[in-house]
């Protein structure tokens, strides 16, 4: 099924603007999609979806186009076969496409292209300059891991230390194996070690190694001791500079009840959460030791379904969902991929150049988009008013 709807009436393209109808003026203007706003891990989901989505138009195989996405994805969220096992997806709970015929399956193709990458081997890149600074991470679950990992890709020499014998925490030591398998977790993690991440399993800091060691031999330590619910911890930069750790809270929460089916809900609901709160303490890290004053993430309000014009978009029934032991095809991963909306972005439907009659609209490569010559602009709105995904404002 195409990704764009056809016009249904030929547009027909004039030579000039006519006289001026308004002074406003069209302004492209990207606006926030519901998927990356309320993603835990603030990840451009539209942006990966569309390079699938539209692999031919970007002169790319399925097989190219997955691995860019991967790369993407990765930019923010550094297990995403992971945590598309595991995430309570409240990017599909707002998704606008969920007002026409149902939600994008996006943590089916997240694990579809988490997967593809753990059996193609895919690695990550570190900086090209490494950082004379050493960190210590104490704890190997999400949170730490993720910390490790954002630090060692900015160039930072990373030792993970926990008191297992392997790393994962909570990942592996309380999911069954029926949510995530061995072969998974050690093909995501994995990645870390090839990024030159030490980890020291069986070390008890207080018995192996002493605090005072670690606030000698490291510029920053984080403690990321399995916090029950990550959104406790607190991050703040030591008296005197240096060290920037994770402090438990006060009193910690009573552990849940042993009963596995509960555990395993609340282990679910906490290891996106605990991933995005990894990166957000190598992020305040990262500008402690750089001296960079740091300022806490803004979160934007979404586009909402009634500045998209779902009508424009072809009926596609969302795919069945994919149980864990079952994957989706390349071909049906591209076609889930096609029913994002691309809202409040630019998916070079070609939509304002054909309704512009006064050829104000320059088709630029492809991922460009268009350029504006507003002297030619009459100020009609017919752009504006025609563009499906609402990326267009008139000013």
């Amino acid at each position: 099924m195409a990704l764009f709807k056809a016009v249904k009436k030929p547009v027909i393209k004039s030579g000039g603007g006519g006289a001026e109808v308004s002074s406003a003026r069209p302004v492209f203007t990207e606006k926030p999609a519901p998927c990356i706003v309320h993603c835990p891990n603030g990840g451009d989901v539209r942006e990966w979806l569309v390079t699938i989505a539209q692999h031919e138009s970007f002169g790319r195989t399925p097989g190219q186009a997955i691995e860019v996405a991967w790369r993407k994805i990765t930019e923010k969220n550094p297990f995403p076969a992971i945590v598309a096992r595991v995430c309570s997806h409240p990017c599909e709970q707002s998704c606008n496409r969920k007002e026409k015929d149902g939600a994008v399956g996006i943590h089916m193709l997240e694990r579809f292209v988490g997967d593809y990458a753990v059996a193609q081997g895919l690695q990550v890149e570190a900086a090209a300059q490494p950082m004379t600074a050493k960190v210590a991470v104490v704890g190997a679950g999400p949170a730490g891991l993720a910390c490790a990992y954002h630090l060692a890709r900015r160039g930072y020499a990373v030792t993970v230390i926990d008191a297992a014998p392997k790393p994962g925490g909570m990942m592996r030591y309380r999911l069954p194996r029926r949510v995530l398998s061995e072969q998974v977790l050690d093909g995501e993690l994995g990645r870390l070690a090839a990024l030159g991440v030490e980890f020291r399993g069986g070390c008890v800091v207080g018995r192996d190694v002493a605090a005072e060691d670690l606030r000698r031999d490291y510029a920053a330590v984080f403690y990321a001791m399995g916090l029950l619910k990550p959104a406790q911890m607190e991050v703040k930069q030591a008296p005197g500079g240096g060290a920037v750790v994770g402090e438990l809270p006060a009193e910690m929460p009573e552990v849940p009840a042993s009963e596995a089916e509960e555990i395993d809900k609340r282990v679910l609901n906490t290891v996106s959460p605990a991933v995005a709160q990894g990166r957000h303490v190598a992020d305040v890290i990262d500008a402690c030791l750089s001296g960079r004053a740091w300022e806490p993430p803004f979160k934007p309000t979404a586009i909402k379904a009634d500045q998209v014009k779902l009508a424009w978009y072809p009926a596609m029934p969302a795919h069945a969902e994919v149980p864990l032991d079952a994957e989706l095809s390349e071909a049906e991963a591209v076609a889930e991929a096609k029913r994002c909306l691309s809202c409040g972005m630019c998916m070079d439907c070609e939509t304002c150049w054909m309704y512009c009659t006064a050829n104000a609209f320059v088709k630029l490569p492809k991922g460009e988009h268009y350029r504006i010559k507003t002297e030619l602009c009459n100020g009609c709105s017919k752009c504006a008013d025609a563009c499906p995904c609402g990326h267009i404002s008139m000013n």
